[in-house]
């Protein structure tokens, strides 16, 4: 965000033209001699700066325009640079002083001005710019100040004034293997480097990675708190009769209640009414008890430690099917105030209502986003409607709630179901991506991550 800090002494024109021709008119009117030559004289001269006034005017207004949008332009250059990488600051002054050359009004007479990196923000302060006036000069007008703007502040991340939530939801399945998973976990971190800011004293961002195949794997207290898996189970033991010790003895038997862990945390469908919605799992979630389920690795839920966003990106393998619905369901829930029971504090997500509450700037306080990413058809359901369905009614209520939704398509054959699902479930089609290869992936989640992090210009 660019604040600009107005300089008080601002150009008036009217101003400057006035007070020139009352000099000019009170140089005429002291000497009397030859009047009728001193009226024609004075009308022709007034006549002339009006009309040259005008034409000074014309070239100056577009050449102060178009300046200050370079000035606006250069600052978001460089704080684009500093998006990606914070320590640049050396690149960041540069892109800034290549935009304003390149953009600024080619009317400048004389052009001061100064680029600096202060606390990771870019400032600009301009002195001294000025358009050349040749027809208000015979009145003693020899320019025009362009620069009525003395510094713009470029307030990036956490000062922007907006908190931001984001769910990514990662496809992990077998289909992902080698260079795939490899290309998409780099595509990942990128984003997390671009979204996740430094200073998070008072606006967060905090990102949740969710990889999916299968099923969808939780850790262990979440698990628990979102299905109906039983803490404890009876354990019975007997005692008596029987040959040898003891012999001739009753046999009795003494039951107990012991705790237990799952041995599996992976999630199917919830096979309620509350299927696609988000309503707090208070009807619980069906869940897998077999030997082994993937994906490897588990559901982050929101966090600001970027290095913990990384790492779990990092840990997901590849293997298992498709069960795209659930991996949108649990980008949902990873956002959804709805859910807060079943992730620890500050892992919580903030409530709905910010999202339509706007900070001083005139944005809202709060941006959810949800990012789903496949590469191929989801082929993988457990109960009620197939994947596909599943994936899209969940999608439509989600957006519902004001979630924004962007999706990528992995190397996805024109016409499939998976680039269909994909086109309804993102929030407009300039918010899916279809990315045919590698370098294309990349590009789709750096575009995503520049735009979640807009930099906006505020007077």
């Amino acid at each position: 965000m660019l604040r600009h800090s107005h300089d008080k002494r601002s150009t008036c024109i009217g101003c400057l033209f006035h007070n020139k021709m009352r000099t000019f008119a009170n140089q005429f009117s002291s000497d009397r001699r030859g009047s009728i030559a001193i009226i024609f004289a004075l009308t022709a001269a007034i006549v002339f700066a009006m009309v040259g006034g005008a034409v000074d005017y014309g070239r100056w207004l577009p050449a102060r325009s178009k300046t200050l949008n370079a000035m606006d332009s250069a600052v978001l250059a460089a704080g684009r640079v500093l998006q990606l990488n914070p320590a640049n600051t050396e690149g960041a002054l540069s892109a800034a002083k290549q935009y304003y050359d390149q953009n600024k009004s080619t009317l400048l007479d004389t052009d001061t001005i100064n680029f600096s990196v202060q606390s990771g923000e870019i400032v600009v302060s301009m002195s001294t710019s000025t358009v050349k006036t040749p027809f208000l000069s015979i009145i003693g007008i020899k320019s025009l100040p362009v620069n009525n703007v003395s510094k713009a502040i470029l307030a990036a991340g956490g000062n922007a004034g907006t908190h931001i939530e984001l769910a990514l939801m990662l496809d992990a399945t077998g289909s992902m293997s080698g260079d795939k998973i490899a290309a998409l976990k780099q595509a990942a971190v990128d984003l997390v480097d671009i979204v996740v800011w430094q200073d998070q004293s008072e606006f967060t961002s905090r990102v949740a990675v969710v990889p999916f195949s299968e099923y969808v794997r939780l850790d262990e207290p979440s698990f628990i708190a979102a299905t109906n898996f039983p803490t404890t189970k009876t354990v019975c033991t007997t005692t008596g009769g029987g040959k040898g010790k003891g012999k001739g003895k009753k046999k009795t038997t003494t039951c107990e209640e012991v705790e237990q862990t799952p041995s599996q945390t992976c999630i199917k469908e919830r096979s309620t009414s509350s299927r696609y919605y988000d309503d707090a799992p208070g009807s619980y979630f069906d869940y897998y008890d077999g030997s082994s389920c993937s994906p490897q690795a588990t559901l982050l839920p929101l966090t600001k430690d970027k290095d913990a966003i990384k790492a779990r990106i990092n840990a997901m393998g590849a293997s298992g099917a498709t069960a795209g619905h659930l991996g949108t369901a649990w980008a949902w829930f990873a956002l959804s105030p709805e859910f807060s029971s079943v992730w620890p504090t500050t892992n919580e997500p903030k409530s709905y209502s910010l999202l339509t509450e706007l900070n001083d700037s005139g944005q809202p306080k709060l941006q959810k986003i949800a990012v789903l990413m496949t590469d191929g058809e989801y082929n993988r359901y457990y109960s009620g409607s197939d994947s596909t369905t599943q994936a899209r009614a969940l999608c439509d209520n989600m957006k519902a709630k004001d979630i924004v939704v962007y999706t990528v398509g992995f190397e996805l054959s024109n016409g499939s179901t998976a680039k269909e699902t994909l086109k309804k479930c993102a929030t407009s089609l300039e918010h899916f991506y279809d990315a045919d290869d590698v370098a294309a992936l990349k590009l789709a989640f750096r575009d995503i991550a520049l735009k979640i992090s807009t930099l906006r210009i505020a007077q």
